[in-house]
């Protein structure tokens, strides 16, 4: 049986969790590393068994690459952007030369009529298993996006200089 104490730091966002004498800490998920098609992102947690700093990683969905899909997409009469929607029905996402046993329908960010970007605002995780033509089947921990919001600042999450001003 787990003893969980809840704390909330000055600094932090993220609830700090006391799990076996283990202050379990973890920064933020970067974004993806793609804005389009299946990409990873990463943080750095202690929570294992040993309670070591290790780093840990996921992969994101957060919009189709086929350009057809994206103009298909309804901006409601009025408005500037749909921050998300859903492909039309279940699909098996592809992964290194892999599938996934399940169909799935994920929700992807949308887009604007003006500059702005949608990006994801809330997601849960999920456990994909992909078979393999060749080799044996492997599980991953996925995005799964719930909301998106749609903002001005839009950085390239592959840009590691993307956050710097010029004075």
């Amino acid at each position: 049986m787990y003893n969980i104490l809840l704390c909330l730091s000055v600094y932090r966002s993220l609830p700090l969790v006391l799990k076996e004498k283990c202050l379990v800490q973890a920064t933020s998920w970067t974004p993806c590393s793609r804005t389009c098609g299946i990409g990873i992102s990463n943080r750095v947690t202690n929570e294992n068994s040993k309670c070591e700093m290790r780093k840990e990683e996921r992969l994101c969905f957060i919009q189709p690459c086929q350009t057809n899909i994206l103009k298909t997409i309804k901006i409601p009469k009025g408005k500037t952007c749909q921050p998300t929607f859903q492909p039309p029905k279940a699909e098996k996402l592809a992964f290194s030369g892999c599938s996934s046993t399940q169909s799935y329908k994920p929700t992807f960010c949308g887009v604007c009529l003006d500059k702005r970007c949608c990006i994801p605002n809330k997601s849960k995780m999920i456990i994909v298993q992909f078979d393999c033509p060749k080799e044996s089947s492997f599980k991953w921990k996925m995005m799964w996006i719930t909301s998106c919001v749609c903002q001005r600042i839009c950085n390239d999450p592959g840009d590691i200089f993307s956050g710097l001003k010029l004075l």
